[in-house]
């Protein structure tokens, strides 16, 4: 409990505002678009060269065009200009294209390796790690980052390639007005980046509460029928209200210094807009230039404008995108894997063997110097009082966790070995309490076991007792089960946990508890089919059922943290 409030402490801590390691990471995501990328930030920058054309044909319309009140030539311009901007649009849409393909590449490859790393993250993790703010981090930060790399390719970096060109395009027409409006960047520049401190602790709180909300709700969608035993609907509803109004509260605050900063660098970037007009005006009466050079140098100063408030939109979602890829960094650079990482592959035979092992969680020894084998088609049982810590010895056999001293061998080859993946399929697990996932019973059957034909899962629900209330069903193996199964019984639960570890034929069957949800006619059948199983695995029953341990060859007694022969 210490060390889960030490992690939640942590997350609560404000994350650095720029983090190299987090864009190292993400940007290894992007090899091979290199060329790409480069391509579109050629094509932007070529982009910003259609605005010549343009500044020209407007300086001649008012030094020359209307002057001479030439309609025609005015109408043709017109039509001239259209077709730049067609040209324009065109441009840009083909260059967002490549954009979105590019990112979204990107985000899938980010998504993967993160799958992957939740995959191989260690069971040590998920029992310390609120698993409900992890899922909220991992769907919505990906998608975060999504928005900020958008904002990045699609419109932050064309726009500054845009400005760039603009800029010499605006030095060229007039080096004076192009130095007035130059000297007033820092303003922007500054403010930007002050704002962008405040901004990032308010999406910083924003996200938090974001997780809190997420959290609350999977907590009642999954505890609810808790929530209406206990009669606690006005209390949960009360914690809930709570934390909507933390949300609504974060919410508002990032949302409102989102505007303010828009606005801050909205109301700057026009006053570099009135610098325009003003000095250009007195240059215009001065006649030290034209009408012509005026309008074209305006519009281009405009369009400028237009691109440096697309740089500071995108402020947003970059500030946001990159608390998320540091948040995201956090979990992709976890050293909590499991621990072992062999690469051998044996063709397991039922043959485990604990030498001497002792294994605690904490300071407290939960296993003391133990010793035991299984061997193939033996029957072995442990009993024990609840806590003792025969569930640790099977998390120790499906190497979910090493023991501090001590060896363990499959087959006589050591654990760390060991090609666990593959190990595993050798095992069938029947669990206290069965996982069942929303689906039908065929896919809960099955899972796991995707060569399995129709014969196999039959064959393997005849064994768990299962075949006979499944066929009742009107959809069959096809039946939904709801979340959890909780559309089902618990000794049908049980039963299809059964028929799935039956389903893959191992050569070691764990059982642990088996039986918590049968009767004991049900007990003695379900027991006695396990032993008349054709293949003959090792069979490892951890219970406190007399009747179920009866039927094992050796049994074992689990006390204090030592495990001795049961003489009773």
């Amino acid at each position: 409990m210490i060390k889960k409030m030490r992690l939640f402490k942590k997350n609560r801590q404000i994350l650095p505002y720029f983090s190299k390691e987090a864009w190292q990471y993400y940007m290894q995501f992007f090899k091979g678009q290199g060329r790409k990328m480069i391509a579109v930030s050629a094509g932007s920058t070529a982009q910003a060269t259609l605005i010549i054309p343009i500044l020209l044909l407007v300086r001649y319309i008012f030094d020359v065009a209307i002057p001479a009140k030439d309609v025609v030539v005015l109408i043709y311009i017109g039509l001239a200009i259209i077709g730049i901007r067609l040209i324009n649009a065109a441009t840009t849409l083909f260059l967002r294209k490549i954009n979105i393909k590019i990112v979204t590449t990107a985000i899938f490859k980010l998504r993967e390796d993160l799958m992957i790393k939740v995959l191989s993250l260690s069971r040590s993790f998920y029992t310390h790690e609120d698993q409900r703010v992890l899922h909220t981090r991992i769907v919505q930060d990906t998608e975060r980052i999504m928005r900020m790399s958008n904002a990045l390719i699609s419109s932050l970096i064309p726009a500054i390639l845009i400005s760039i060109g603009l800029g010499v395009i605006l030095l060229v027409l007039n080096w004076f007005l192009f130095l007035a409006i130059l000297l007033f960047f820092p303003v922007i520049f500054f403010s930007s980046r002050f704002m962008g401190k405040i901004v990032k602790k308010r999406v910083f709180a924003y996200q938090r509460a974001f997780e809190g909300f997420s959290k609350g709700v999977m907590f009642v969608m999954k505890f609810l029928d808790l929530i209406k035993v206990q009669s606690a609907e006005p209390y949960e509803s009360q914690k809930q209200i709570e934390t909507l109004r933390d949300l609504q509260e974060k919410t508002t605050r990032r949302t409102y210094f989102f505007a303010v900063n828009g606005q801050v660098q909205t109301f700057l970037v026009g006053i570099s807009g009135i610098i325009v007009i003003v000095i250009g005006g007195i240059s215009v009466i001065k006649e030290i230039m034209t009408i012509g050079d005026f309008f074209a140098f305006y519009i281009a100063a405009n369009r400028l404008q237009s691109t440096i408030n697309t740089i500071t939109s995108s402020f947003a979602n970059i500030v946001t995108g990159n608390e998320s890829l540091i948040t995201l960094y956090d979990i992709a650079s976890n050293r909590e894997t499991e621990p072992y990482s062999g690469n051998k592959k044996i063709d397991f035979s039922g043959d485990i063997k604990f030498e001497s092992v002792s294994f605690k969680y904490t300071e407290k020894p939960v296993l003391k110097d133990i010793s035991l084998q299984l061997t193939p088609n033996s029957r072995l049982a442990i009993i024990g009082a609840n806590g003792a810590g025969k569930s640790t010895i099977i998390n120790l056999i499906l190497g979910f966790y090493a023991p501090q001293s001590g060896n363990i061998t499959a087959d006589g080859i050591p654990f760390l070995d060991v090609d666990f993946q593959h190990f595993r399929r050798y095992i069938g697990v029947v669990s206290q309490h069965p996982l069942l996932i929303p689906g039908t019973i065929r896919y809960n059957i099955d899972y796991g076991s995707e060569w399995a034909n129709e014969q196999d899962v039959l064959t393997a629900s005849k064994l768990a007792l299962a075949h006979d209330f499944i066929a009742e069903l009107p959809d069959g193996y096809e039946t939904q089960i709801g979340e959890d199964g909780v559309l089902l019984s618990g000794g049908e639960r049980q039963k299809i946990a059964i028929a799935r570890a039956l389903l893959r034929r191992p050569k070691l069957l764990i059982l642990d508890e088996p039986t918590n949800h049968f009767d004991l006619l049900a007990v003695k059948k379900i027991m006695q089919s396990i032993q008349d199983i054709d293949y003959s695995p090792a069979i490892l029953i951890i219970s406190h059922d007399m009747q179920v341990v009866s039927t094992a060859k050796q049994i074992f007694i689990l006390e204090d943290g030592y495990l001795n022969p049961y003489k009773n």
